[in-house]
């Protein structure tokens, strides 16, 4: 079944933000095979916000990829100032739709609540062009004035991997629940063959400690599965194109992931340590121009996709229900859509998805994330971004 809806408010500095007109882009409802959802904008005036954490069940962190700002909001329709300490992003200097260059991601430390960390991805700016970077910092509060300190690069894209490309960063993040090292994926930088090169950042999801050095257990991988180059010792899976959402599983543990595919082939991946994923060897789609790419969906050394979807998604931020008002979706995956307006809902059970459903917003939706109550939260990629929370009605 497909469904949809978006928009409200404006800005302060934690202080009180008056509600603005509901948008008629997002309906106050939508329908689901299992549910009629309330949407309610709780923030407006995003500059194209990337990604969302929550503080806590008052409060969350949100980015915003062109401008480089980091705000705080609330759940009461209250949204800071830009925060002082954010990092210095590079955009590309072309035009702004084929531009893909800014700050990314957000992360809470997962003790957050002892050390104060948080962690931001970003293309920082370089002599060679840009880098895939992660940022950390602590984050503090003095009454409602929130603020960045002792911010501190843990990470930055090895050099000769740096060019001058406004397209596939990757850019997302996920702490591992046994050891709180970070994943990191880095997209292929719209240039195919580094994908396939072991030495080569691009194209890989990379795992690091909490500190941005390499893991002591990696990098897991070979020389015996790459084409060439001796493996990078942050590399901890290869073969992606342009991976925009990762995640655990709450109950599994598994490492899943969703990829951006060429024209059509958008994909979902479980991610394995030491494994080859494929691109541009697999792929269930085709070149811009209608030229065929790769050899299917199965290559020798090589794992395909765990899930291709038929139509275009552009995937996004990814998250899993756990708990909550939605009870019937409980273990499902949540999947962003940017080309597809919407979130994909996929239920997984026996190594396979047992249904898919689509639910239409009306806006492009880049991150996806489950308050702790439960509800669901969605961020929307506009220059008058949005964001939403979705709870059951009745």
């Amino acid at each position: 079944m497909i469904t949809k809806f978006a928009t409200a408010v404006s800005t302060a500095a934690i202080t009180v933000a008056l509600a603005a007109p509901a948008s008629a882009q997002v309906p106050d409802s939508v329908d689901t095979q299992a549910y009629q959802i309330g949407v309610e904008t709780i923030v407006d005036g995003l500059a194209h916000p990337w990604a969302l954490a929550f503080i806590d069940e008052d409060r969350f962190i949100v980015t915003e990829r062109d401008t480089g700002h980091i705000r705080i909001g609330t759940v009461g329709g209250d949204l800071s100032d830009p925060l002082d300490g954010s990092p210095e992003v590079f955009r590309y200097e072309g035009e702004t739709e084929r531009s893909q260059s800014g700050l990314f991601d957000v992360k809470l430390h997962p003790e957050f609540d002892d050390n104060d960390y948080v962690y931001f991805s970003y293309s920082k700016p370089t002599e060679r062009g840009a880098a895939v970077a992660i940022d950390r910092a602590r984050l503090v509060f003095n009454g409602d004035q929130a603020g960045l300190e002792d911010v501190e690069t843990i990470f930055e894209m090895q050099e000769d991997d740096q060019d001058s490309s406004g397209l596939h960063f990757g850019g997302r993040m996920a702490f591992d629940p046994d050891d709180n090292s970070i994943y990191l994926t880095i997209g292929d930088r719209r240039n195919i063959s580094r994908a396939q090169d072991g030495a080569d950042q691009a194209g890989s999801v990379l795992r690091m400690t909490d500190e941005g050095e390499p893991h002591p257990d990696g990098p897991f991988i070979s020389a015996d599965w790459v084409e060439e180059g001796e493996p990078n010792e942050y590399i901890f899976a290869m073969g992606k194109r342009n991976p925009q959402g990762i995640a655990f599983h709450p109950h599994t543990g598994e490492l899943w992931l969703n990829e951006h595919g060429p024209e059509g082939g958008d994909e979902v991946n479980l991610i394995e340590a030491g494994q080859n994923y494929g691109w541009p060897y697999i792929t269930a789609g085709e070149d811009y121009s209608g030229a065929p790419i790769g050899v299917g969906l199965d290559n020798e050394g090589m794992i395909g996709p765990f899930h291709f979807f038929e139509e275009t998604v552009a995937p996004s931020g990814k998250a899993f229900v756990d708990g909550g008002p939605f009870e019937e979706w409980h273990g499902d995956m949540l999947i962003g859509g940017l080309v597809a307006q919407g979130f994909i809902r996929l239920t997984i059970a026996d190594n396979a998805v047992q249904d898919e459903e689509w639910v239409e917003i009306g806006r492009r939706i880049r991150d996806v994330q489950v308050h702790p109550d439960g509800s669901i939260w969605l961020l929307t990629e506009h220059e008058d971004g949005e964001v939403l929370r979705l709870t059951p009605q009745g």
